[in-house]
């Protein structure tokens, strides 16, 4: 009688433990609810950020509403949930969002432990900025330096392991601007691109870009692993898009430098949808 009474509270505890181990149809649910909740930045333009208005707005932005309005039949039904490059996938993973788009990197180490949509861009790898004063161009020049940067980026591992850099980790950006501005760093690490765009900030006139990318990297929206009709979906509303000109528009639009690859890849969908 003991062992048959172990047998059915084993059993019973593997019922309660299955939904935690398998996956629900994202994609129904999306439609039950009728609103798709997706991850975002609103502080990285040109990506994702809060305009004057307080809305927000950008690239992935753009493609989030995009891929709701295919998936809904219009793109006011989504939620954007500000994340950051430390959180965003613990979001994922633990259902608070649908759908991360937030500058999000493949790399194996991620593909491990989710999926990836079609790639939408290949950006600039991790650039170094700095006081223009400064005398180093070269990575290897930074070795054992103290650089601020932000968590969970992709490439800390890589530029601390390669480079030698001393990071300085911050858990969101602004944080990591300040601290340079602070001079709490001789230098900070982080997507060329984004560095970029804040040395269009005239308060920003006493700094440069000192050390070029060494990589690109493409981005992508991150699913659950196991959400196959759903990433299905959003695969097939990012090649429309593409083939619509849609990235190339937005590219535009949020005055990103033309991308050889947007290019590329509107072109191939176009062929794709004929």
């Amino acid at each position: 009688m003991k062992k048959s009474c172990k047998h059915l509270l084993a059993s019973a505890f593997l019922l309660l433990a299955t939904p935690a181990l398998t996956h629900a149809d994202t994609l129904s649910d999306i439609k039950a609810r009728g609103v798709l909740t997706v991850g975002v930045k609103n502080d990285y333009p040109p990506y994702g950020y809060m305009d004057n208005n307080g809305n927000t707005v950008g690239f992935e932005i753009s493609l989030a509403r995009y891929i709701a309005a295919q998936l809904l039949g219009s793109p006011d039904k989504i939620k954007l949930v500000p994340v950051n490059a430390s959180n965003r996938m613990q979001f994922l993973n633990s259902g608070q969002i649908d759908m991360i788009m937030a500058t999000l990197g493949i790399t194996p180490e991620r593909q491990g432990q989710i999926a990836f949509s079609d790639a939408y861009v290949s950006a600039a790898g991790p650039s170094i900025m700095a006081r223009k004063s400064v005398k180093f161009d070269q990575w290897g020049q930074l070795k054992g330096q103290k650089v601020c940067g932000v968590q969970g980026s992709y490439f800390n591992k890589a530029v601390t392991q390669n480079y030698g850099l001393q990071l300085v980790n911050f858990a969101a950006l602004p944080e990591a601007y300040r601290a340079l501005q602070d001079n709490r760093c001789v230098a900070m690490v982080f997507d060329d691109m984004s560095l970029q765009n804040k040395l269009k900030d005239a308060a920003w006139s006493d700094y440069k870009i000192a050390v070029k990318p060494y990589e690109f990297t493409p981005m992508a929206a991150g699913l659950r692993k196991g959400d196959d009709s759903f990433l299905a979906a959003v695969n097939q509303a990012i090649v429309k898009a593409e083939a619509e000109d849609k990235l190339i528009g937005w590219e535009k639009e949020f005055a990103m430098p033309p991308s050889p690859y947007i290019a590329q890849q509107a072109v191939a969908a176009r062929s794709a949808t004929k």
